[in-house]
């Protein structure tokens, strides 16, 4: 649904780790980059509807953390960047080749340098940038509240839950920005049951 979505992962992951190196003169920690994409997510979905680059996020202690990445940090390598081990058991992210911007639009890019701007200022640490994600992430609030009610240490949030009262509203009243998430939500749903599908033996695919 999102086109180039793999090289606007790591393309943003460079850009954001370079970017924070030349700003604070040290690579960012994993949960850096973590808070850095999620923001990115849902400023995008606030702003147009839909996603930047469209990751599954956990709602973490800690805010939101997405698992395609958490899961492989400790050998987790491409052409635009690396996760490295640090000694305490934690990883910082390098980039390893410039960013390639043009799979960005003028949006996204204002939303990416207003992330950098805000959170590698000299007086700001990490904790202000979870707390301020925790904040402004409804999806993550409500996720973590149904994972602290039934004492579970994650749970997967909802990109729909950023909009309130999504599924409550005519179709009248919603904003251009919800018409244009609910069009992505189900173009999305249909290329997952294709996926889905396709990974079927071929004697299963033909029931349907």
């Amino acid at each position: 649904m999102i086109p180039y979505r793999e090289e606007k992962l790591k393309n943003a992951i460079a850009y954001f780790s370079s970017e924070f190196y030349s700003r604070k003169k040290y690579f960012p920690r994993q949960t850096w980059i973590y808070k850095f994409l999620a923001l990115l997510d849902f400023r995008m979905l606030k702003k147009t509807g839909v996603p930047c680059i469209g990751l599954e996020y956990n709602a973490m202690k800690y805010g939101p953390v997405p698992p395609l990445l958490y899961d492989a940090r400790n050998e987790l390598k491409t052409d635009k960047y690396r996760f490295v081990t640090t000694s305490d058991g934690g990883s910082k992210v390098e980039p390893l080749d410039e960013p390639d911007l043009d799979y960005f639009s003028d949006n996204e890019l204002d939303v990416m340098d207003g992330i950098l701007d805000a959170y590698t200022q000299d007086d700001v640490d990490l904790e202000t940038l979870i707390k301020d994600a925790h904040k402004e992430i409804k999806a993550w609030k409500k996720a973590w509240a149904i994972a602290e009610k039934v004492g579970r240490g994650k749970i997967p949030m909802e990109y729909e839950d950023e909009f309130d009262d999504l599924f409550q509203k005519a179709e009248e009243d919603l904003t251009p920005e919800e018409e244009r998430f609910l069009c992505y939500r189900d173009i999305a749903a249909m290329e997952e049951a294709e996926v889905a599908k396709a990974k079927r033996p071929e004697s299963e695919r033909a029931a349907f």
